[in-house]
């Protein structure tokens, strides 16, 4: 994969703002940036609401992962492998996530048994 840098202070924005950190720009033909939906449906082939692909690009979710995508001329966009990224990550977040912890009362419930157990067995 050739990278290609360019300087922050070269390029402006709308209304005359500077970007002030450099940005890494792809040359990679394999990564071929689509609008969001259009890249889960080739992904997925699910068409999920814009406003969920949205919402996976601008906040993480509730295992931390975020969908990585890149502004064009105003537009977001994302690829195929970033999508799978995704749904990669956040399927292995939630699928190590602890088993349920049994409440007090449950706890205690166990307990009170066991100890009747023991009682009843003499110990």
């Amino acid at each position: 994969m050739m990278l290609a840098y360019r300087k922050a202070n070269d390029v402006k924005q709308g209304g005359g703002t500077v970007v002030n950190s450099p940005q890494q720009v792809r040359s990679d033909e394999s990564t071929n940036l689509l609008p969001l939906v259009d890249a889960v449906r080739e992904a997925t082939s699910m068409r999920p609401a814009l406003s969920t692909v949205l919402r996976w690009s601008q906040k993480p979710n509730q295992h931390g992962v975020r969908l990585q995508t890149w502004k064009v001329g105003g537009r977001r966009l994302t690829s195929v492998e970033a999508v799978r990224a995704y749904i990669d990550a956040t399927t292995q977040a939630a699928d190590t996530g602890q088993l349920p912890t049994a409440t007090n009362r449950q706890r205690n419930d166990a307990h009170q048994k066991a100890m009747a157990e023991l009682e009843r067995q003499g110990i």
